[in-house]
Order: structure tokens, then C-alpha cells, then sequence
């Protein structure tokens, strides 16, 4: 399983009054488990430090994902929400009102501690049922889980009522190593700033664990880089509204209902680093699309084909 290793431990004790050796396998896991309710997350505000799994079961009705980014020093959650979120909703709902001026005014204001968000990747987009998990390399500080997907004109992680998250789930890695090792993968998925290029490996039907490492990475909007999301196509998907749903600063963009079936991924993270996710496949066809303008031309948008076992 994604994010498992094997620890053998071999009791003298107990093989001497057996007489044979009693080999016993545990399975060493750093888990923040997180549930979708309503829209909020509900689960621990605490992980170990060190190879860290962030994991979503996504029952909420809508797809949703799991943005990680590491705050700076003295910026906390309530300054997240009180000079972010509320500040891109107020932007969404002026843009939607066809006041593009005010919209860009808004997104200019935005406090420049911004830019000392580090993003550290998170479950990618997760249709309703679908248990979303992805693995990342998490140093100690104070961090935040969140979901920017919108619905009828709101983003999923903002609340109206002051003082009151909506999709923000503060969580502080502590300084206890969590040892967990390093994931295995059966496939090796590259991000580069012309597109992805699977390096290694094969997808495969049921379990998979993807290797993403973001080789290049650029930034988008101010906001936003390169990362992935895999979605199902089915026969009457539209995989070229698809593609282009994943990217956010359309109006229409992330606007639920979404229109394809979304089973995983990974979020941004930086140049050089590398996270892991984990996808449960069946038979058929598939696309994976970057949260970034202009996705297919960009060479971020790819399609595979899981054959028959």
C-alpha cells in the first residue's frame, strides 16, 4: 500500500520457546486522515514529520480536492482567511457580476505574505466516493489543507459566518519524526514546463502509486503551477471541457458539477521536490490535466488506457 514499508522484528525470546523463528511484518504509516463534511474537513490538527500522507474520503456529494502549503512565520489561519479567501470570493462574486475591474482590484490586494506560501502538493480532485491520498516529504510548522472549488458561485473554502472556516483545515507538523519511508512507485510521472513525460513505469489496473517529480516548475496567475489531476473518460465525457475545468480563473472554471469523474493527483509543489499519489483504476481510458491556463496547448494534458488484466 501507498506509503508503507515493511519493519521485520525478530524476537530471540519468542523463537526460543517456540522453536522457530517468528518473523512478525508491520507496516510503519504517518497518516493525516481527513473527511469531507458538509464543507468543511473533519479530522486530527496534528501529523509527525517526515514522509506524511495526507488522505481524503471525499462522501461530500461533490468533487473536492486537498491543497498543502506550509505557512511563514507569524501568518496563521485566521490571516488566511480573513486577507485571502475572503478577498478571491469577494473577487469571484464581483467578476460574476461582470465587474472585472473591481475583480482584478482585489486579486492586486492581496497581502504580500502571500508569496511565503509554500505549496507542498495535497490530494488532487476526487469525485464524490473516491478516497483521495497523496504522499509528501513534510518538515516541521504549521500548515493548511484546503478546497477552492466552487459552487454556484462560492468557493468551497469560504464561510460567510466571521470567524468560521469553510474548506481550511489548519494542521501543524511536529518536530517527531513519523517514520514513514519514502513510497514505491510503479509509475514515474515528470512535470515539466512543456508537459509531463512518463518516465518510468506503466499505469495499471486497480492499485497504482505515482511518483511525481516536478522537475521544472512556473507560476500561473500569481497563484498557481504545475501539477496533475487524472479523470476518467468515459463515452459521453467532454474531455476538452475537462481538461479545461481544472484551471480556477475562469468563471466557469472548478464550478461544480465537474465534468468528468476525478479519482486523484497531486497538487503544486516546488521545483526539484517529489510527492507520490495513489489511483484506483478499472479498465479504459483516462486524462490528466494541470490546474494551469490553457492546459492542452501547454503540453499539460495527457491521456493513458488501462487495458484488461
Amino acid at each position: 500500500m501507498t506509503g508503507r514499508f515493511l519493519v521485520f522484528f525478530a524476537s530471540l525470546a519468542l523463537a526460543g520457546c517456540s522453536g522457530k523463528d517468528s518473523p512478525a511484518e508491520e507496516a510503519t504509516e504517518n497518516v493525516l486522515p481527513l473527511e469531507v463534511v458538509g464543507m468543511t474537513f473533519s479530522g486530527p490538527d496534528t501529523v509527525k514529520s517526515g514522509w506524511t500522507t495526507v488522505r481524503i474520503t471525499n462522501d461530500g456529494g461533490m468533487t473536492h480536492f486537498g491543497l498543502v502549503y506550509k505557512l511563514p512565520d507569524g501568518v496563521d489561519a485566521e490571516m488566511v482567511d480573513e486577507e485571502v479567501v475572503r478577498r478571491f470570493q469577494a473577487s469571484l462574486t464581483a467578476r460574476l457580476a461582470g465587474d472585472d475591474a473591481e475583480a482584478d482590484r482585489l486579486l492586486a490586494g492581496v497581502p504580500e505574505w502571500v508569496g511565503g506560501l509554500t505549496w507542498l502538493g495535497g490530494p488532487g480532485m476526487i469525485a464524490n466516493g473516491v478516497v483521495g491520498e497523496a504522499t509528501m516529504y513534510l518538515e516541521p510548522g504549521n500548515y493548511i489543507v484546503e478546497c477552492y472549488v466552487k459552487t454556484n458561485g462560492v468557493q468551497h473554502n469560504f464561510n460567510p459566518e466571521p470567524g468560521e472556516f469553510g474548506m481550511v483545515h489548519p494542521f501543524t507538523v511536529v518536530a517527531e519524526e513519523g517514520g514513514m519511508a519514502e513510497p514505491e512507485a510503479n509509475v514515474t510521472l515528470e512535470l515539466r514546463n512543456d508537459g509531463y513525460r512518463i518516465a518510468d513505469g506503466q499505469f495499471q489496473p486497480g492499485a497504482n502509486s505515482v511518483r511525481a517529480r516536478f522537475v521544472e516548475q512556473s507560476l500561473y496567475n500569481g497563484f498557481v503551477g504545475h501539477d496533475a489531476h487524472v479523470f476518467r473518460i468515459d463515452d459521453d465525457t467532454d474531455v476538452d471541457a475537462a481538461a479545461k475545468w481544472v484551471d480556477f480563473f475562469p468563471i466557469d472554471g472548478q464550478q461544480t458539477p465537474a465534468p468528468a469523474k476525478f479519482v486523484g493527483g497531486i497538487h503544486d509543489m516546488p521545483q526539484g521536490s517529489t510527492g507520490y499519489f495513489t489511483l484506483q483504476l478499472e479498465p479504459g481510458r483516462y486524462g490528466i490535466a494541470a490546474e494551469i491556463p490553457d492546459t492542452q496547448a501547454s503540453g499539460h494534458f495527457t491521456t493513458f488506457e488501462i487495458g484488461e488484466d
